[in-house]
């Protein structure tokens, strides 16, 4: 309906008036006057103008708001209250009868999965 409204309303600006042109004589030159090349390009103009309004205006509608990611931990790490991963390792340091093992807690950020 928009479409239609547009070239309505244009078309409607570039159609000229029927006037007659008296000229001497009381002889008139006609409904619509004289018509030259200006008229004839001027609605031309017009008519392509229309024509690009009606064509251009297929638009794409965008869809609604996408699904956010589903985000996760990796492997069995656990989610603390703050919203992060909290993950253990266990650290061998040391070498022969001086070998250590220790464990490490680390934090980080859920990724999408």
């Amino acid at each position: 309906m928009k479409k239609l409204l547009i070239a309505a309303a244009v078309s409607a600006l570039v159609s000229g008036a029927a006037v007659a042109n008296e000229q001497a004589g009381g002889s008139s030159s006609g409904a619509f006057g004289e018509v030259n090349a200006s008229t004839i390009t001027a609605g031309a103009v017009g008519v392509a103008v229309a024509a690009a309004i009606v064509s251009n205006s297929r638009g794409t509608t965008l869809p609604d708001d996408p699904e956010p990611p589903i985000l996760g931990c990796d492997g069995d790490d656990e989610t603390n209250a703050d919203g992060f991963c909290v993950g253990t390792t266990t650290v061998v340091t040391g070498t022969g009868t001086n070998t250590y093992t220790t464990t490490a807690t680390f934090t980080y950020a859920p990724t999408a999965q």
